[in-house]
């Protein structure tokens, strides 16, 4: 009997392990009349107009979901997910897990991650690097950022931004 070599015992033990992780992660899935996320039903969830939008999200004609539970204050009308690609936080020095993060808006409220902002929807826009600006406050990675004046503030890129009067380095202004 042929003896398997080390190379195809490592493929195998690559090839079963990303078998593993994929068929565990939790996703929804809908039956005939109701809708899952792993094991555990999506209470109140309108299986006809139910859709997965990625990474934890979904929405249907009455709720948007992360993670199976229902998001507060959600309009699942205007509820957006940006592209993939810019969901990516490329500061470096920032936490592992606020790439999963990211600014949305609704009709009438701003959310960065599942944390709701002081933030006014209509006036709100993203400006990049982490920076976000509504008429009267500046954020940055959904924190406001002291001081700073919205009316002027832009960002000038890695990490730095400005206002009439100061300069900013990763929301913190520089002396």
């Amino acid at each position: 009997m042929k003896q398997t070599s080390f190379f195809h015992k490592t493929l195998l033990l690559v090839a079963m392990t990303g078998w593993f992780i994929t068929s565990s992660a939790q996703q929804y899935e809908k039956d005939h009349h109701r809708v899952y996320y792993g094991e555990d039903l999506v209470e109140y969830a309108d299986v006809r107009t139910f859709v997965d939008l990625g990474c934890g999200y979904a929405k249907d004609k009455n709720n948007v979901y992360m993670y199976g539970r229902i998001l507060e204050n959600v309009d699942p009308s205007t509820f957006r997910l940006k592209e993939r690609h810019t969901w990516r936080n490329t500061d470096k020095d920032k936490d592992e897990n606020t790439h999963h993060k990211r600014y949305y808006k609704t009709k009438w409220n701003v959310y960065y991650g599942t944390k709701k902002l002081d933030a006014t929807a209509s006036s709100f826009k993203e400006l990049g690097g982490g920076y976000a600006k509504d008429s009267f406050t500046v954020f940055y990675y959904g924190e406001k950022v002291e001081g700073a004046s919205a009316s002027s503030f832009k960002y000038t890129g890695d990490g730095y931004a400005e206002d009439s009067f100061d300069a900013y380095y990763r929301g913190k202004k520089l002396k």
